[in-house]
């Protein structure tokens, strides 16, 4: 590697960063994948290894492409070493004020297109998001998890709680196994590291199945708040068999949704212009669990069904301090709804997968086995995600904390390279018969220059 930027502050301190997500590999392997990280951030783009290497890496270090390449084929890299670095360092802008307050988990999946037919794992896949006759089209699935954080926000004045959207990391599902057992594998990388939180798993009802929810439920500081398929088996609690003989029942009688959304006594309130209903069922999903059933209806008679294992007076949040306004103004009145609430802020998962294929060109590895496409892919998310970390962790970025990711990128980007440019001027000028003069000169403009200085 090449000493002479490593010398620069934002430049080092990004090489620190980012090598510190890669803890089992070795020193070049750590530097290489950092260096892919910090050409993603100064090109504000991923096109390719290829050119990141033409455009960016070949001036700046002494690897060559092929070491870029098997630095991300390389199996001490471990994905899930990755993930569970972002997720620690996500837990690390908590204050210690917001340290009981509830972390938020979201699993969902995504699909990327893909022309070739030589990648690891590509297929055919069926797209419910596109309606032009078109739905089936090659490429891969992953699966991801979301970590939502609370952290204080000063707004008029005022701290209030934000939750940032920090997204942790990509398996691929290649038919070896399903999408649920992925979603399991996720769970279990970084709940160890939550068993002192209470914890909030938040999905759609695709994920809705019992294999995820025991999975999920077997951990005693996690609960689950999810989207489910209108036609769920829903029961009524049982009856008292107290002073009878025999085992006693399960599940009560059968309920079905229309029965609990016809019911006007069980109407809370109107959220976001639906009525909501609510009721306590057992559900075999769920297993022995009792689950508070929520059913949502529209103007247009729609109805959507939800479930969560929360007990509102169980959670451990400071409402009144909350910078959401649906969350914030939620009286006693209403707190049985709460938990569905929550939900709504499974959105930052969505918001991740836009902003990584519109903005970070999350899509367009050319990478071909299964091992680059996941280690490229996490190197990507990891760039994404510490863009939204950093303003929390680092003081001198603090400007940041309302912008965008992709603000931050573009100032970083410039960043490196007015570092490059004076470094690289630094060393032509060492070899100039005015180098005295020309140094003063640029010592000059460095000091004048903020951002250089």
């Amino acid at each position: 590697m090449s000493q002479l930027y490593t010398s620069q502050p934002t430049v080092n301190r990004l090489l620190t960063t980012f090598s510190s997500l890669f803890p089992s590999a070795t020193r070049r392997t750590r530097h290489l994948l950092a260096w892919l990280l910090i050409a993603q951030l100064a090109l504000e783009s991923a096109p390719s290894v290829r050119c990141l290497f033409r455009q960016f890496l070949s001036k700046q270090t002494d690897a060559s492409l092929n070491s870029y390449y098997r630095a991300l084929g390389n199996g001490l890299v471990t994905d899930a070493s990755i993930r569970q670095a972002l997720a620690l360092q996500a837990l690390a802008i908590v204050p210690e004020a917001l340290r009981q307050e509830p972390i938020r988990l979201s699993v969902d999946d995504t699909s990327i297109a893909k022309w070739g037919k030589h990648f690891d794992g590509v297929g055919i896949l069926y797209d419910h998001a596109k309606h032009d006759g078109k739905s089936y089209f090659n490429g891969h699935a992953f699966v991801s998890l979301t970590m939502s954080v609370p952290v204080l926000h000063e707004t008029a004045g005022k701290q209030q709680i934000r939750y940032i959207a920090v997204p942790i990391g990509y398996v691929m599902s290649n038919g070896e196994a399903s999408k649920l057992t992925l979603a399991c594998q996720l769970l279990d990388e970084v709940m160890p590291i939550l068993e002192k939180r209470q914890v909030i798993l938040l999905f759609d009802s695709w994920y809705a199945k019992r294999e995820l929810l025991a999975h999920a439920l077997s951990y005693p500081n996690l609960n689950v708040t999810c989207n489910a398929r209108h036609d769920t088996a829903m029961f009524e609690l049982p009856d008292s068999t107290a002073g009878r003989r025999g085992r006693p029942p399960k599940y009560g009688k059968r309920l079905m949704l229309d029965e609990i959304a016809n019911d006007l006594t069980n109407y809370l309130c109107r959220m976001d212009n639906y009525f909501v209903a609510h009721r306590l069922v057992k559900t075999r999903i769920f297993g022995d669990h009792t689950v508070h059933a929520y059913v949502t209806l529209s103007k247009s008679g729609s109805y959507r069904l939800f479930f969560s294992t929360i007990d509102p007076m169980a959670l451990h949040m400071s409402i009144a301090w909350q910078e959401n306004k649906g969350l914030r103004n939620t009286s006693s009145k209403h707190m049985a709804i709460y938990p569905l609430k929550l939900y709504k802020l499974r959105w930052g998962i969505e918001t991740n997968y836009y902003e990584q294929k519109m903005f970070w060109e999350l899509g367009s590895y050319k990478v071909r086995t299964k091992t680059a496409i996941e280690h490229l892919l996490n190197l990507t998310n990891s760039g994404h995600a510490l863009m939204k970390i950093l303003p929390y962790e680092d003081e001198r970025l603090n400007t940041y904390r309302d912008k965008s990711p992709q603000e931050l990128r573009h100032a970083l980007s410039q960043q490196i390279h007015k570092e490059v440019f004076f470094a690289t001027l630094v060393s032509k000028a060492q070899s100039s018969i005015n180098s005295s003069t020309l140094l003063k000169a640029l010592q000059a403009l460095a000091w004048g220059d903020e951002q250089a200085a």
